[in-house]
Order: structure tokens, then C-alpha cells, then sequence
């Protein structure tokens, strides 16, 4: 099968989450008539699925067979995002029982439920890492071992093509960083913005161009992707690449902030994403600000060439200031920041 055009009853695992809530909105906007269902944990947070209408929701994990059998019960479509993205985590495990097998289980029970297509959401971590200034595209080999996330990521990705070759109807998505409204976790990506309003310095690191994309085309593509995708083809959703200092320049610019931004260069960061990790391991419990992964994987870079999906599925994609914006609107709405230097508000900002 090419594409499936007029889905009649669709499953979204992780569909209360930063991409999955906004996979819910696009699919509400253009296919009204399709029945949505969404999967998520028992007492997860639901706040980003609060203003959407006709929505059925079911509590589980994707590691549960029975769960997923109740789940993809009588549905034509799965979108399957959900999985945990994070750098650190006091058990690092549950990388391998979520993202790994949870992608197996979904996978198997859409094969037994005779599910006509499915979309599984990977990560850019998958094809980036070519090294500095080398823009990776969708034949890239994977570099990341020493990274458990991107690892995890890896390997659910062969499943998934393991999956297509045997028969099931998988179309594969790729994001780069999200950034937008709607980070409740939030993910490393938002804390970025975060961490930008708390530090008492605007302070950049040495990296090379990073790429990112708004959650809200993010989801879109997730949407092209199960009308337009090719069965068993991967395709990596992403805009424009830039630095975190050209990050931090934009978020100054839109804020009025007059800053200078100060580059830390890797090097003389790594040793004490050593001490934070240990922190966060034995004391705190919170994920440090930067682990030596983190590290490694800026220094292989995470350029990527996006230029397929736009080409074939017909993506496009919005500026990132306008991302960066609401954003910082989202965060201060719901309490993430406060505004103490400067009337954003006042600026423009919403």
C-alpha cells in the first residue's frame, strides 16, 4: 500500500505527549470524520489533550500485549510515538523495555488486528552524527552507540523496518528537535528556552548546526506521512540547522534582551557533566543540565538534510522565530517561567 487517504478509526500511542497531542489536533483538522483514540499512561498528565473534542481515551502501556490488543481494536491506522526521550534517567533500562520493545509489541499487535498502515515515529539520532558540518540524510549509518536513547531509537527503527519487509504496512518518521507550544515534560529541547530565563548568563555551547522543527510541522508530517509515505521508507522531518548560540541570538532578539552570549567551548564543559550526572545519579534525582553523551553526540553534530519529506511528502515547514515565540508564550502560560526581564508580552510576544 502507497498511502491511505480516508482512515476510518485511528490509534495515537503517546498521543498526550509534546508531538503526539499535536499529531491529535492535525488529524482533527483533516480527517474530522475519522474516530481518534488515544493511548496513554495511567495518570499521565492530559493538559495538552484538554481542548480537543471527540477524543477517546484509553490508559495503558505499550509494553502491555493486552493493552494494545484492547487499544488497536477495530482500527484502520496506528501512529506510534510513544516512547521516552530523555539523555538521563535513574534507570536507564526502561530505554530498551519502552522504546525497544514497546515498538515491538505495538507493532505485533497491529500485525494481529490486520491494522492497514502504521506510522512510527523514530528520531533523527538514527541517521545524524556524520560529524561537524556534514548534513545527514535518510542513507546515513548510525553513530551514536554510546548514547542509550539514540541506541534505543536505533533499534526499534530495524524493527520497525524488519516489520515492513515481513508484510505490515510501516511508514517511518524521523524528527529533528521539536520545539513549540505544548512541551509539558519538557523535553531536552525546551529546556533550552528553560534554562535561558533561569541562568543568570546567556551561555552557549561550541556546537555545530543542529537541526530543529516545530512541533506543529512535526505533527503535520507525521499526518503526510500515513497520506503520502511509501511503505517501509524513512522519512526525516526537520527545518532549518542552526548553532545554540544562533538559538539563543533569535530567543534575545524576540524577547528585546540585550545579553551578550557567552560560548563555553566542549571541552572545558565535560568535566563537569561529569559531577552533574553524578549529582543527579546520588543526590537530586533531577536530569543534570548536560551529560557526557550529550557532549559526544553535539560533538558528531546533528545536521540533518530534511529535503525528502518536503520533496515527497510536500512538508513545510514555519521560521523558527515563530516557534521560539510561542514557545516562550507556552511556558510562561503554564508556569514553566516567569517574565522578569523585560515585557515580552508588550513586545509581541503571543
Amino acid at each position: 500500500m502507497a498511502s491511505i487517504q480516508q482512515p476510518q478509526q485511528i490509534l495515537i500511542t503517546g498521543g498526550a505527549g509534546f508531538i503526539g497531542s499535536h499529531v491529535v489536533r492535525v488529524l482533527r483538522q483533516r480527517h474530522p470524520q475519522a474516530k481518534l483514540r488515544v493511548l496513554h499512561l495511567p495518570h499521565e498528565n492530559l493538559l495538552n489533550l484538554r481542548d480537543i473534542d471527540g477524543v477517546e481515551l484509553i490508559a495503558g502501556n505499550v509494553t502491555n500485549q493486552r493493552d494494545m490488543k484492547r487499544a488497536v481494536a477495530g482500527c484502520d491506522v496506528v501512529f506510534h510515538l510513544a516512547a521516552i526521550y530523555a539523555l538521563w534517567l535513574r534507570d536507564m533500562s526502561m530505554m530498551d523495555r519502552v522504546n525497544v520493545e514497546g515498538t515491538r509489541c505495538v507493532l505485533q499487535a497491529c500485525v494481529d488486528a490486520g491494522v492497514k498502515r502504521v506510522v512510527y515515529t523514530s528520531s533523527i539520532a538514527v541517521f545524524a552524527g556524520q560529524s561537524q558540518g556534514v548534513a545527514a540524510t535518510e542513507k546515513s549509518a548510525f553513530q551514536f552507540w554510546e548514547s542509550d536513547y539514540s541506541r534505543s531509537k536505533y533499534e526499534s527503527h530495524v524493527i520497525a523496518k524488519e516489520y515492513a519487509k515481513l508484510g505490515l504496512d510501516v511508514v517511518t518518521v524521523c524528527p529533528a528537535l521539536p520545539i513549540g507550544p505544548g512541551d509539558i515534560a519538557p523535553t531536552p529541547t525546551g529546556r533550552i528556552v528553560i534554562e535561558a530565563f533561569k541562568l543568570p548568563l546567556l551561555m552557549a555551547l561550541d556546537t555545530g548546526p543542529t537541526c530543529y522543527i516545530d512541533v506543529r510541522d512535526c505533527a503535520l508530517g507525521h499526518v503526510l506521512a500515513m497520506e503520502k509515505g511509501v511503505t517501509g521508507e524513512s522519512y526525516i522531518l526537520g527545518g532549518e540547522n542552526y548553532d545554540h548560540a544562533e538559538i539563543l541570538a533569535r530567543l534575545s532578539a524576540l524577547l528585546g534582551w540585550q545579553q551578550k552570549i557567552f560560548t563555553v567551548p566542549l571541552s572545558a564543559l565535560k568535566p563537569f557533566t561529569y559531577v552533574a550526572t553524578w549529582l543527579s545519579n546520588y543526590v537530586t534525582h533531577k536530569p543534570p543540565f548536560f551529560t557526557p553523551v550529550e557532549i559526544e553526540i553535539t560533538r558528531k553534530g546533528l545536521k540533518c538534510d530534511a529535503s525528502k519529506a518536503r520533496r515527497d511528502l510536500g512538508l513545510i515547514v514555519r521560521p523558527i522565530d515563530e516557534s521560539l515565540r510561542d514557545a516562550v508564550q507556552w511556558f510562561a502560560d503554564n508556569d514553566y517561567i516567569q517574565m522578569k526581564r523585560g515585557d515580552v508580552l508588550e513586545r509581541g510576544i503571543g
